[in-house]
C-alpha cells in the first residue's frame, strides 16, 4: 500500500493485508441496540405496582358503596359520601365513576353479591333441627335481606330493591341475584323441618308483602308484625 492509501484510509476503515476490513478495535466495541422486548418489560414491571393500587382503590370504593347501600338506601350512594366510607380522595371517585348512574350501578350490583353471601353463610350455618313455625319465619326474613336487618328494612332495604327494579339498568342485576337468595331459603326450611315446602319463589314474595304490609300499618314492629304474618304462612304448609 502507498503512503497515499495509508493517509485516505481512516482508523474505522482500515484493512488487512488483502485489502479486506479489519475487525474493530477491541477498545470501540460496537454499539448494540436497545432489545425493545426488554424495554417493554422494564415499563410493564413499573406500570404493575400503579395498576394494582389502582384496582385495590377501585375495590375499595365499590364495597364501600355497596355497604353504604344496605345500611342507609339510594340517598347514602354518592361520591363523596363514599369517598370518605373508602378513605380515598374525592376526585378518585369521580374519575372511576364518572357519573351518579355509573355509582349506583357498581353499588347495586356489590350490595347484591354481599347479600348473597351472606344469605348462604347464615343458612348454611343453621343446625338442622326442627323450629317453631316463629322462629323459623324470622330467620326466613334474616336471611332474605342478610347481612342484617331490623325495623327499619322497607325504607333501607325493600325500597330501594322495589325502585332497582324499576330501572330498567339495575333489574338485569337483581334478577341474576335472586336464585341465590332462594336457594338461601331453601336452606333454612330445610335446616328448620320444613322440607316439603317447595314454593320459594312464591315465599319471597311473601316475605316483601309482609315487610310492606306491617310497615304500611304504621307500627314500629315491622320485624315482629312480618314475622308473624309469615308464621301464619308455614302453619298452612306444616
Amino acid at each position: 500500500m502507498s503512503a497515499t492509501q495509508r493517509e485516505t484510509v481512516g482508523p474505522s476503515h482500515a484493512t488487512g493485508p488483502e485489502g479486506e476490513p479489519l475487525l474493530a478495535r477491541p477498545d470501540t466495541p460496537p454499539t448494540v441496540p436497545p432489545d425493545p422486548t426488554t424495554a417493554r418489560r422494564r415499563s410493564t414491571d413499573a406500570r404493575v405496582p400503579v395498576q394494582a393500587r389502582s384496582s385495590d382503590r377501585q375495590r375499595s370504593m365499590v364495597d364501600a358503596a355497596a355497604r353504604l347501600l344496605l345500611a342507609e338506601g339510594f340517598p347514602a350512594v354518592t361520591h363523596r359520601r363514599v369517598a370518605r366510607a373508602a378513605q380515598v380522595p374525592q376526585g378518585s371517585a369521580s374519575y372511576y365513576f364518572p357519573s351518579s348512574s355509573a355509582l349506583v350501578t357498581a353499588a347495586v350490583e356489590a350490595a347484591e353479591d354481599l347479600r348473597g353471601t351472606a344469605a348462604t353463610e347464615k343458612a348454611d350455618g343453621l343446625a338442622r333441627r326442627d323450629r317453631s313455625t316463629a322462629t323459623t319465619a324470622r330467620l326466613l326474613i334474616e336471611t332474605f335481606y342478610a347481612p342484617s336487618v331490623d325495623d327499619q328494612v322497607v325504607d333501607v332495604r325493600l325500597d330501594p330493591v322495589l325502585t332497582a327494579m324499576r330501572d330498567p339498568a339495575l333489574r338485569p342485576i337483581l334478577r341474576a341475584s335472586r336464585p341465590r337468595l332462594l336457594a338461601a331459603l331453601r336452606t333454612v326450611l330445610e335446616a328448620s323441618g320444613y322440607d316439603h315446602v317447595t314454593d320459594v319463589d312464591l315465599l319471597g314474595h311473601f316475605i316483601d308483602a309482609a315487610l310492606l304490609s306491617a310497615a304500611a300499618d304504621g307500627t314500629e314492629d315491622v320485624l315482629d308484625r312480618a314475622t308473624g304474618t309469615t308464621a301464619r304462612l308455614l302453619e298452612h304448609w306444616r
